[in-house]
């Protein structure tokens, strides 16, 4: 292997790169597919654009419902209406994800192009190599789907002919950059800069600086003419900065001490070495191209929370393109070394095989592999099939209210209402309230997303928070939404609905339920268990506050977080002159100690991409047994 490494020539790498390519298409997009399969797919933004694409691809273009607004009150992207004919061939959130996969992967070419020009065949091959195999690239591709990620694509090719100084296909392919999101001109500006540092004419300098800060404000001007709030609702997360972009600007400089305090954070460091280790450091000793990403880094980190996100999401875009840049100039700049080449040519092999097995190491220990063969086994598919079951139960042209696990699935439909949404009773960043049409035909509730919305904004906003059981009950009262369908904690109400309903929960004020299994247990002093019932396949837990209770509390029976009153009557709402009866349907928990329990916790992203629960506290206030 390593004397067929020493010998590649240039025929072999173009054979050898469409080869790369293949398996790359061929390993992120089987992940796709898995995850699009068993329901992995739940932070939003696949739903998003899905129902964006399918409205535009009517002629409603940029329509959707699951923001109250047109998406250009979101986002500015217009390169959107480009691809439209693409997923019109089939309306479906895979030919997303298929595109967004064929994107990444063709940006092998520009990048061939580049190396060609400054590196040998085996150098090119290694960039090639950390660019496709890259745990960050695989975690763009593998985050749902956007619009960021094909920029990979164009700023390849606005560099490459920046490098050639061809200064019209340059042109080209920034402004084709610019289509893709209104941030993209944060990486377009820099350009401009590094122009100047390599002593560049004036139209390279001027050029990307001015298109870019134009199309910048543009962009603004048109987001904020769609948007519901009258403006670009994200900068709310620039609000320490100031109220709109000048002041923003004015403000770096004028509170420039806290500033550098955002900047100079342990977090912040993490995320530079982060992506340096994914390139085995080589970007360190040319980092001047680096220059390219600095303005989208500061974007970043001015708004996020350090961590993850960064590596695991489609923020790594720029990243992962410049990063690339930087790793083939380095590269050139240690074969200009006399002292490096004298190492080289002693030690090739050695150094062949360590940056082999870094590269192996890197890729398994951040790499999607290991978590993707995991996944796999501890798959529940028996509820994949239940899932599917529920959306049989909903036609493709009528209107639905679900929440993050089925929203992807049912987002090639004209309306689409987020649960979440509708639980707060608020829009995205609380720029107004979230109405649901009259017309609206099903919801389909997953419980578990109720104990997801307690772990996601018990503490971030409580007022709306607690308000949320009460916006579910008055949502089915006045849509007349009846429960149709109950099965292994899922729900679907159909509107208008006149058969059989189950019965989540009943309320006995002042007075004694006939209970059949009498079992009085205090569970820590705030609730009473009073016993239980069974009738075939439902069992009922009958409860009494013993005081006022100010939180949510749920039960883990079996392992499995339930939500009391299924998030209808949660305990905040209970009274001391109640005893609640709450009914489980096909639940087994015969035999099994039902512990009542305290949560906090929150979402983090998983090795493939796909959003997880995660419980930080959990503590048990009191046990009881069902026999």
């Amino acid at each position: 292997m390593i004397k067929y490494f020493r010998t590649i020539d240039w025929l072999k790498l173009a054979k050898l790169t469409w080869i790369l390519m293949a398996i790359y298409i061929a390993f992120t997009f089987s992940i796709c597919l898995f995850k699009y399969f068993t329901f992995l797919y739940h932070a939003m933004d696949l739903a998003i654009f899905n129902q964006v694409f399918y409205n535009s691809s009517l002629g409603n273009f940029f329509h959707f419902t699951i923001h109250p607004t047109s998406y250009l009150g979101d986002h500015f992207k217009p390169l959107i209406l480009f691809l439209i004919p693409f997923y019109s061939l089939y309306k479906s959130p895979l030919v997303l994800l298929f595109l967004q996969t064929i994107f990444i992967t063709l940006a092998a070419i520009p990048l061939f192009l580049i190396c060609k020009n400054h590196l040998s065949p085996l150098q090119s091959l290694l960039v090639i190599l950390l660019y496709l195999f890259n745990p960050v690239t695989m975690d763009i591709n593998l985050f749902e789907f956007h619009m960021l990620p094909l920029a990979i694509f164009f700023l390849f090719y606005a560099y490459y002919f920046y490098d050639q100084n061809k200064f019209k296909p340059f042109i080209i392919f920034i402004l084709l950059s610019l289509l893709i999101r209104e941030d993209i001109p944060l990486a377009i500006f820099m350009f401009g800069i590094l122009a100047i540092i390599e002593r560049k004419k004036l139209k390279w300098i001027l050029s990307p600086m001015i298109l870019s800060a134009i199309y910048f404000l543009l962009a603004l001007k048109i987001i904020a003419h769609f948007s519901t709030s009258g403006s670009y609702k994200f900068f709310v997360n620039y609000s320490w900065l100031g109220n709109n972009p000048l002041e923003m600007i004015e403000n770096v400089f004028i509170k420039f001490p806290e500033v550098l305090q955002k900047i100079m954070i342990i977090q912040n460091l993490e995320i530079v070495l982060g992506f340096f280790m994914v390139f085995l450091f080589i970007p360190l000793y040319r980092p001047k191209n680096l220059l390219l990403c600095l303005g989208y880094f500061l974007g970043i980190i001015f708004i996020l929370k350090p961590g993850d996100i960064v590596f695991k999401t489609h923020y790594a875009t720029v990243f992962i393109a410049v990063f690339c840049l930087s790793t083939i100039f380095s590269i050139k700049a240690l074969s200009s070394s006399r002292k490096f080449m004298n190492f080289y040519e002693k030690s090739k092999d050695v150094l062949i095989i360590v940056l082999i097995s870094a590269f192996i190491y890197i890729f398994l220990t951040l790499g999607p592999l290991l978590p993707f063969i995991k996944i796999i086994f501890i798959t529940d598919y028996e509820k994949v099939k239940l899932r599917n079951e529920f959306i049989e139960q909903i036609p493709e042209s009528d209107s639905v209210i679900t929440g993050y696990d089925f929203l992807t699935y049912l987002s090639s439909r004209k309306k689409l209402y987020a649960l979440n949404y509708v639980f707060l009773g608020r829009q995205q960043y609380n720029v107004g309230d979230y109405i649901v049409p009259n017309d609206t035909q099903y919801l389909l509730v997953d419980f578990n997303d109720i104990t997801g919305f307690h772990l996601q904004y018990q503490n971030t906003v409580p007022t709306y928070y607690y308000e949320g059981d009460n916006n579910l009950k008055k949502l089915l009262r006045e849509k007349n939404l009846h429960l149709k369908m109950l099965k292994n904690n899922i729900a679907l109400w159909q509107k208008d609905y006149n058969g059989a309903e189950p019965v989540l929960y009943e309320i006995y004020e002042n007075r004694l339920p006939d209970i059949k299994t009498p079992q009085e247990t205090s569970l820590g002093g705030k609730i009473k268990f009073l016993g239980y019932n069974k009738e075939g396949d439902k069992i009922s837990l009958f409860f009494k506050p013993l005081q006022k209770i100010d939180k949510n509390y749920f039960l883990k029976i079996n392992g499995v977080i339930q939500t009391l009153g299924y998030g209808l009557y949660p305990t905040s709402e209970w009274q001391t002159n109640q005893i609640i009866q709450i009914n489980f349907y096909d639940m087994p928990i015969i035999n099994d100690n039902i512990l009542l329990i305290d949560i906090m916790g929150g979402f983090e992203l998983t090795g493939v991409g796909s959003i997880k629960k995660i419980i930080d506290t959990e503590k048990i206030l009191g046990e009881f047994a069902v026999i």
